[in-house]
């Protein structure tokens, strides 16, 4: 998967409130940066996603895009 798109369906799973935080406060726009930041971290290994505190779906998401 292209580094872009995997921070992206990151970033979605972030929005979906799978895992990390969500900005509060602020535009659409404020909270979708926020949400890719993380996403970034996420995916440069400076964060993990910790599959033993997840939702079931929360893990069919991470597992059908190889997250976990």
């Amino acid at each position: 998967m292209d580094n872009i798109i995997k921070i992206d369906v990151i970033a979605q799973g972030i929005m979906a409130k799978y895992y990390g935080s969500t900005q509060n406060c602020g535009t659409e726009f404020q909270k979708w940066t926020y949400a890719v930041l993380q996403a970034r971290e996420i995916f440069e290994g400076k964060c993990k996603i910790d599959k033993d505190n997840l939702s079931e779906a929360a893990y069919k998401y991470c597992k059908k895009y190889e997250l976990i």
